[in-house]
């Protein structure tokens, strides 16, 4: 308690490692706490405990992933059985339209991508919707409104669904393809494992970020199309949102929103690289060095 305090304090004397202690904070104990979480919600009952793609696969549930624009989309779990079902959210996901799926080789619409919330993709060509990426918070037996299955580098979260009823959750998304047109309603999108899209692992780092809320969304957006398409800070301070030549331009990104997703991305690279109980140990280890040395300082 009196650490939790300490970083506290430290971080508003300074607002650039208030972000950074806090983010890391909520990564570290996302991590610590999600599998018993899990494990708790499970044990409440006989409901049949399944993974979400699991139990895609085996028929249990059925799933539909709406993309509704950029920003957020809506994900509808139908339970097919006649018991309830406990269902694992994984800690990140896929969408990819209907179409990219069955062409495969052939390049077909863009996907989506994220933690779930998000759609990813990765197939190019034929004009198709851009990919995306989100997150699903872990909700404890609910699902969540616009969050991130888990923290990062933790476990999703945990959906309870009666039998043969149908729930949705809203959750926030990312556009992981730059320059292929916005996702929208109209167009045909299936849930996947982020892997299918992207296997970075600072994409999914990001994209659970994004679904824990750890990250506001225009500045993940920045961070995902900087990891997915290699785009640099410089294009896109410059990226307008709109243009009109009789009421001016409106740039996508603010300043501080792009100084936002500089920091977020060098995190979730350094996480990436380390593993996340390395990170942990690095983090306490300059934490305690840097209070130590305020201490000093102060008496």
């Amino acid at each position: 308690m009196n650490e939790t305090h300490d970083l506290i304090t430290k971080s508003q004397r300074n607002p650039l490692l208030n972000m950074m202690a806090y983010l890391s904070f909520c990564l570290l104990a996302f991590h610590l706490t999600s599998a018993s979480a899990v494990d708790s919600v499970a044990a409440e009952d006989e409901a049949v405990n399944a993974g979400l793609f699991e139990a895609i696969d085996s028929g249990q549930i059925e799933v539909k992933f709406i993309p509704l624009d950029t920003t957020n989309a809506n994900v509808i779990v139908k339970n097919l059985t006649d018991k309830p079902m406990q269902i694992r959210l994984p800690s990140s996901f896929a969408g990819v339209p209907v179409l990219a799926q069955m062409m495969g080789g052939m390049g077909g619409m863009g996907g989506m991508g994220g933690g779930m919330g998000g759609m990813g993709g990765g197939m190019g060509g034929m004009g198709g919707g851009q990919s995306m990426g989100g997150g699903m918070g872990g909700m404890g037996g609910g699902m969540g409104g616009m969050g991130g299955m888990g923290g990062m580098g933790g476990m999703g979260g945990m959906m309870r669904v009666a039998p043969e009823k149908t729930r949705k959750m809203s959750v926030a998304t990312v556009c992981l393809e730059h320059g292929k047109p916005d996702p929208n309603p109209r167009m045909a999108y299936k849930i996947v494992p982020l892997e299918e899209v992207s296997k970075d692992p600072s994409v999914r780092l990001l994209c659970e970020a994004l679904g824990n809320s750890l990250v506001t969304q225009n500045s993940a957006q920045a961070a995902a199309w900087h990891l997915m398409d290699n785009m640099s800070w410089q294009e896109l301070a410059v990226k307008n949102r709109s243009e009109s030549r009789y009421t001016g331009n409106v740039r996508w990104f603010s300043p501080l929103e792009l100084k936002t997703a500089m920091m977020v991305v060098s995190e979730v690279k350094r996480m990436a690289e380390k593993g996340a109980d390395s990170y942990k140990n690095d983090y306490e280890n300059d934490y305690k060095n840097d209070y130590e040395a305020d201490s000093k300082d102060a008496g």
